[in-house]
């Protein structure tokens, strides 16, 4: 009976150990698998935000192109209306020097 005792004995010191360590390598997969499931969620929410980003900034750089052809416009009639006041100060002067007003 002493030999019986003693490799019961020396089975659950060895089958208990094993029995631990195989479980909390199971806990250890399942926990992986859960974290790895919600890592995949975020990396699907920062594609969303990233898609929403870029559609934001492809709005702001249409809004800024027009804001910039709207100034290019509003700088070529200046252009135009600045010549045209030269134009008009050139003809006063000549006017002036004929007519020797100054």
């Amino acid at each position: 009976m002493e030999a019986s005792m003693s490799n019961l004995q020396f089975y659950l010191t060895i089958g208990i150990p094993t029995l631990a360590i195989l479980l909390g390598i199971l806990m250890n997969t399942f926990q992986f698998s859960a974290v790895n499931a919600r890592l995949s969620s975020m990396d699907s929410r920062f594609s969303s935000a990233e898609t929403r980003v870029s559609n934001l900034e492809t709005r702001f750089d249409a809004r800024f192109n027009s804001i910039d052809a709207r100034f290019n416009n509003l700088e070529v009639k200046f252009d135009t209306l600045i010549g045209k006041i030269v134009e008009l100060d050139n003809r006063v002067t000549r006017i002036e020097a004929k007519l020797d007003i100054r």
